[in-house]
């Protein structure tokens, strides 16, 4: 009986030692254009800042959606360490209510995403020679969380709840039929 508790409580520890903490997820800190900005001209790029190292996500990592519901063509999005970039095409972009989406991947492989809203003062040039205005500098801190966090998994694997409980399931039985009395 003894053999048997100990080997249970030798598995139990063996079970969760390996078991590692939750990974915290990075979180936008900053971006270009800011969360509820009001611009009164285009901003060269988007540029959103996390707060740890971030890769491209499989597909668009920024949409800006306009006020007519039709989406700015990204043109190109690159990504150094913590901050992803996003060139344009500023043709596309209205006067109004603006929502950018975004998503990105952490370091440890869990898709995060979230929205914001910005609003524009002024239409796009309607000239392909008539360059947009680069006086203005927007960058902000991002004062809410996003919108929506999406995390793929926990720290714990489920895998190894479900060992866990077995073994305990098999201690319990195996307790049970040792106290029963013989008949």
């Amino acid at each position: 009986m003894r053999r048997f508790f100990s080997a249970l409580v030798l598995a139990l520890f063996a079970a969760t030692a390996v078991a590692v903490p939750a990974q915290a997820h990075a979180e936008l800190k900053s971006s270009n254009p800011a969360s509820g900005a009001t611009l009164d001209a285009l901003p060269p790029q988007v540029e959103l800042t996390f707060s740890d190292v971030i890769s491209l996500p499989d597909g668009d990592a920024i949409t800006i959606t306009g006020p007519d519901g039709a989406k700015w063509p990204i043109t190109q999005s690159a990504v150094v360490d913590k901050t992803i970039t996003a060139k344009f095409d500023t043709t596309a972009a209205k006067a109004g209510p603006h929502t950018l989406a975004w998503k990105a991947v952490s370091e440890d492989g869990d898709l995060v995403q979230g929205t914001f809203a910005f609003t524009m003062n002024i239409a796009a040039p309607t000239s392909a020679s008539e360059p947009p205005p680069s006086s203005v500098t927007m960058s902000a801190p991002v004062s809410n969380a996003p919108a929506s966090t999406t995390s793929e998994s926990g720290g714990v694997p489920a895998w190894l709840w479900i060992v866990v409980v077995l073994i305990v399931l098999v201690g319990v039985i195996l307790l049970v039929r040792r106290r029963k009395p013989a008949a």
